[in-house]
């Protein structure tokens, strides 16, 4: 079996990244600027276009305030989704490889603890990052990886035959719905999808009830819904 690794860690230029990020990058969820904007004691606006590497030196002195303020809460933390990771980890990856039908892509992913309430990742080096309040740590970890099996595996095969990049995101999110029935024993509550792609769910969900369970049917079946449209 391969040796998987999940690390768990604070990194303050990390941490950066996920404000900046707030600002310049499209997100399924809403609200995700105004959260930012109310942080008071920095004008995080300014973020607005800033390259990656200006944020940390911008948001340094907040975030090593706020980091100080939390280091015994952090501490904690880390320890606590650590230790239930390592528990579930040779589980999680097994099953994902039996949904999936393909190996996990790589061995080793790395969770990065932000004091940011958004949670993006890093497909290419196995990123995510995990607000220090998440309460639901197995599931945000798993529900990431459906989506980096995915984009390594599907996302050019999708890509050629529905030639559109939004609705293969969609599709993305969508998906996440499997995790209700091949993760039910291990997720500590149901995933629920975006609004936005409820109804999208609902039909994927119908059809792997009544039809077919197979991850690859799956997808062709989307995309033939796509097609037709």
């Amino acid at each position: 079996m391969t040796d998987f690794t999940i690390t768990v860690k604070l990194d303050l230029k990390k941490d950066s990244i996920n404000y900046r990020r707030a600002f310049n990058t499209n997100t399924h969820a809403t609200k995700r600027k105004e959260q930012v904007a109310t942080i008071s004691t920095i004008d995080l606006t300014k973020l607005q276009g800033m390259q990656e590497q200006e944020a940390y030196p911008f948001l340094r002195e907040y975030l090593e305030n706020f980091w100080k303020e939390h280091k015994n809460e952090a501490q904690e933390k880390i320890k606590e989704m650590q230790k239930e990771l390592n528990q579930h980890k040779d589980s999680i990856f097994k099953k994902m490889e039996i949904l999936t039908k393909h190996p996990v892509y790589r061995n080793d992913f790395t969770i990065f603890l932000t004091s940011l309430n958004r949670w993006p990742y890093n497909y290419k080096l196995g990123y995510t990052w995990s607000y220090i309040d998440r309460i639901w740590i197995l599931k945000a970890f798993i529900h990431e990886l459906l989506h980096f099996q995915t984009i390594h595996y599907y996302k050019e095969y999708i890509i050629s035959k529905i030639h559109d990049e939004k609705k293969f995101e969609d599709l993305k999110e969508a998906l996440t719905f499997l995790l209700n029935y091949e993760f039910e024993d291990i997720i500590e509550q149901p995933d629920v999808w975006y609004p936005q792609h409820k109804e999208l769910s609902e039909k994927l969900e119908k059809y792997r009830v009544h039809s077919d369970k197979d991850f690859d049917k799956l997808i062709d079946y989307w995309c033939d819904i796509v097609t037709k449209e």
